[in-house]
């Protein structure tokens, strides 16, 4: 009896420090489909617990409540729920292929970085191709600001002799596999403009510059690319995210894609609902409001948000167009 009562005390310990030192922290995420979705990094609230995670008849847990008001079944129940649900998003960095270019008299190596999510089903092959010159650039813009956290981190050095041998290229892709690991491991690089752009921004770039040159389909097909790539790696910020929504529902409604144009803006506009001053917000609303007519549906709420907001700011004719800002950014 006694060596019970020493387990149950160990465990209430164990996770009363658990709970103590997690806070929920949720950020609002949207998938290709068109869905919002609230992804958890860190504990999700005990307002996460099913019915089924309660004991006997009690009502199930609605919001976070101390550890001495639970018995050590509703603590283990509640953990392994959590632990079940909730897996922190990491990414790993693969390089499944490889090719030899000669372009006007040069030859080098394009390497195929693809970008995973591991922790759960990753659907979205989002990849990037990028050659050894990309990858040293990357690396000059990282020691600017990161001299001290990456003098550890071996980068990859330039072959001068057979470096198009096979075996050489597999050595510099486990390399360069290895070298994206290790900088994703550091918390201020992984979350720096120099790493995040170093996957997406000549990608981003060219779609836009197809989008104002009028090519649509290639616009919106790079577009969708550097999507997936953005929810992967800077989902925390929204600017970049609500830039690419916007150039996509702008490609979709020059397709004359209506509905995906709608879902595209619609998901736009949910990550900006909490930013009533951001300039892209009632060209956004307007926008969708427009395709919401053109699709029949009940827009009242939305005219009435957008009533609310020029009230708000005072309405200004000479706002620009949602295209008219798309059209403005990424100019080089």
């Amino acid at each position: 009896m006694e060596e019970t009562k020493q387990q149950n005390s160990s465990v209430n310990n164990e996770s009363s420090a658990a709970f103590c030192n997690k806070r929920p922290i949720k950020e609002q995420s949207v998938n290709s489909a068109g869905n919002t979705v609230l992804s958890a990094q860190g504990c999700s609230t005990m307002g996460g617990a099913s019915p089924q995670d309660k004991e006997g008849e009690g009502a199930p847990y609605s919001t976070a409540v101390s550890e001495a008001t639970l018995t050590t079944k509703q603590l283990l129940q509640h953990w392994n729920a959590v632990n079940k649900k909730v897996k922190p998003i990491r990414l790993l960095f693969e390089i499944p292929e490889t090719r030899t270019v000669e372009d006007q008299g040069s030859k080098y190596v394009v390497y195929k970085v693809v970008v995973i999510k591991s922790g759960t089903y990753d659907g979205s092959q989002a990849y990037v191709e990028r050659r050894y010159s990309d990858f040293e650039k990357l690396h000059k813009n990282i020691l600017k600001n990161f001299k001290e956290e990456i003098e550890e981190i071996i980068f990859p050095k330039k072959i001068v002799a057979r470096n198009f041998m096979q075996e050489k290229i597999i050595e510099r892709k486990l390399a360069f596999m290895d070298y994206l690991r290790q900088l994703y491991a550091i918390k201020d690089i992984r979350e720096s403009d120099e790493f995040i752009e170093f996957f997406f921004l000549p990608e981003v770039q060219e779609g836009y510059s197809c989008l104002r040159s009028g090519q649509y389909t290639s616009a919106l097909n790079c577009l969708l690319n550097v999507l997936s790539l953005q929810e992967k790696l800077c989902m925390r910020y929204y600017d970049r995210l609500v830039l690419t929504l916007s150039a996509i529902s702008v490609c979709c409604r020059d397709l004359g894609n209506i509905e995906g144009a709608y879902q595209f803006c619609e998901k736009s506009g949910i990550i900006l609902h909490s930013y009533s001053r951001h300039k892209y917000l009632i060209p956004l609303l307007k926008f969708q409001l427009t395709l919401g007519n053109e699709l029949g549906k009940n827009m009242r709420h939305l005219q009435q948000k957008v009533t609310e907001l020029e009230e708000l700011h005072g309405c200004q004719s000479n706002l620009p167009s949602l295209k008219e800002l798309v059209v403005q950014e990424y100019i080089q």
